[in-house]
């Protein structure tokens, strides 16, 4: 089969991916065919957005009513625990947008390597390269999900064990994962089917959290690869194949010059240059149209996503100070602050390749074009001067100078909330 032919949906990881992401509509079903999700599937993708935002009102409700009875620690948690809740009710909201579905079926069926290997050697060569980064990053990001969400049910499980049937400690107060309750409903009452409801909406957190950023990552890989594409193409733009004399010495100025020999395109070859250009552009137009249509996506999600790591990042540092809370959140805080750093460098590496794309277009010898190519190049290196990048609702640009200004931000906040604490 010809890569021209093949279907994405037969690499390892779309596969690995499908299944990580299928259930909850990150990776719609009809991506590659037209047979429908089950029924389970779809009820639980229209209805987690509300049975979530339940959860926000009731950890509210909980953090109100034992606000006097907390520790400063408790606090923390539920804080934090709410503000998970928002995120994961905001995130389960996309894969219910056509928007959304329309950009994850672009990716599948249109912008993939794999539909451009079959052009020349440096297109199969990207394509197994962006691949091969994409199969590595979805094997870790999955391993580091599922070890997040078991280590932060595992803690409470635990203590609940060891006070209980170990220990047998008296007037012992049973742990949950989260914390939430209602006018008429304690969890305590109902501990173990809140135990096991937990682990759901654990699960959906971690799937919200990290599916939607490793959708939107290899988003991003295979941008990055068109963009080195183009880059090589213009790079390696043919130079005439004959050279031309240009007889000056009709000139009054020029009488005593002996000709010149440059090297010019001749009409075949203005063709040839003509469809190449016309080539470039169409790539460079699909590269910022992809582009823009991530921002229209992700651009609300991002600019929550900052909001969040504000607060997050300094509460999941201060709960990880506490020595005993290490093996709960340590692997959560993994995720969080990593997902602000591949956020930041993914989308800096993006801007900074793109931004190189003008250096590339002054390899390309339009000095030995006709007229009409001339313009056509002129106008090919005039688009490629801006730097493609992507703003979190337009407003905050997605980098690394954004990544340093919240991280500055959340250790002055944790050095404060520690004093507050001590």
């Amino acid at each position: 089969m010809s890569a021209v032919d093949q279907n994405p949906s037969t690499l390892n990881y779309i596969k690995t991916v499908e299944n990580f992401l299928g259930a909850s509509g990150i990776w719609p079903s009809n991506i590659f065919s037209d047979k429908l999700q089950p029924l389970v599937f779809r009820v639980h993708k229209q209805t987690l957005p509300y049975h979530t935002m339940l959860i926000v009102f009731g950890g509210l409700h909980y953090l109100s009513d034992n606000f006097h009875r907390m520790s400063f620690l408790d606090m923390g948690h539920m804080i934090l625990s709410t503000f998970l809740a928002m995120v994961t009710a905001m995130r389960s909201v996309v894969p219910n947008l056509k928007v959304y579905a329309a950009l994850v079926t672009k990716l599948g069926r249109e912008i993939h390597l794999m539909h451009f290997a079959h052009k020349g050697p440096y297109y199969e060569e990207m394509n197994k390269m962006v691949d091969k980064a994409s199969y590595i990053y979805t094997k870790i990001i999955v391993v580091i999900m599922y070890l997040a969400m078991l280590m932060f049910n595992f803690a409470p499980m635990y203590n609940n064990a060891k006070n209980v049937l170990i220990s047998k400690t008296e007037n012992y107060t049973m742990e949950f994962a989260l914390y939430y309750s209602y006018p008429g409903f304690k969890p305590l009452n109902y501990f173990p089917t809140t135990t096991l409801y937990n682990f759901y909406l654990s699960y959906n957190c971690g799937i919200m959290l990290c599916g939607l950023d490793l959708v939107l990552f290899l988003m991003i890989f295979q941008l990055i690869g068109h963009v080195y594409i183009l880059r090589h193409n213009l790079e390696n733009f043919p130079s005439p194949k004959n050279k031309v004399v240009l007889n000056i010495r009709d000139l009054p100025r020029y009488k005593n010059k002996e000709n010149c020999i440059v090297e010019m395109f001749d009409a075949k070859e203005n063709e040839e240059v003509r469809v190449r250009l016309a080539e470039c552009i169409e790539h460079h137009k699909i590269i910022i149209r992809f582009t823009d249509e991530i921002s229209i996506v992700f651009g609300p999600i991002l600019a929550f996503n900052y909001m969040f790591h504000m607060v997050g990042c300094c509460l999941l540092l201060l709960e990880c100070s506490a020595g005993n809370q290490i093996i709960r959140y340590g692997p959560l805080t993994t995720v969080v602050f990593g997902q602000l750093i591949q956020i930041s460098v993914m989308f800096e590496m993006l801007g900074a390749e793109t931004e190189k794309l003008k250096d590339s277009a002054y390899f390309v010898p339009w000095e030995c074009m006709n007229t009409s190519n001339r313009r056509t190049a002129h106008i090919m290196l005039h688009k490629m001067q801006d730097k493609i990048s992507i703003k979190a609702l337009g407003l905050a640009a997605v980098g690394v100078n954004t990544m340093m200004g919240i991280l500055k931000t959340t250790f002055s906040y944790y050095a404060f909330l520690q004093t507050m604490g001590d």
